[in-house]
């Protein structure tokens, strides 16, 4: 089975334009063990529905695989249905967006 999905290339090169101020790094290939979960820091306050979790996991297109965002703290702060999606898949790593924080 394979652990590992890499996203394209252009949904993390949309992070290192000049418009993000070095705000956001790619980072491919994050054990997902290592992602932290606290609801306060989600982007957008909404439960993980699991209809949407089974319909991505049934129509996966590698397209729109896009990376989830972390702190640097490795917290999640958006993403969190493509990260169950990433678990329903049996995935053990995933590529991620980190914010440095520190910039303003």
């Amino acid at each position: 089975m394979k652990n590992y999905i890499q996203s394209p290339q252009h949904s993390k090169d949309l992070y290192t334009r000049p418009a993000y101020n070095g705000r956001w790094t790619p980072v491919d290939k994050i054990p997902i063990s290592k992602i932290q979960i606290d609801k306060s820091l989600f982007a957008f306050q909404n439960d993980v529905s699991k209809d949407e979790v089974n319909y991505i996991v049934e129509n996966f297109e590698l397209s729109v695989w896009h990376p989830i965002l972390l702190n640097r703290n490795y917290f999640l702060l958006d993403g969190q249905h493509r990260l169950e999606v990433a678990k329903r898949l049996g995935l053990d790593f995933i590529d991620v967006i980190i914010e440095d924080d520190r910039i303003n």
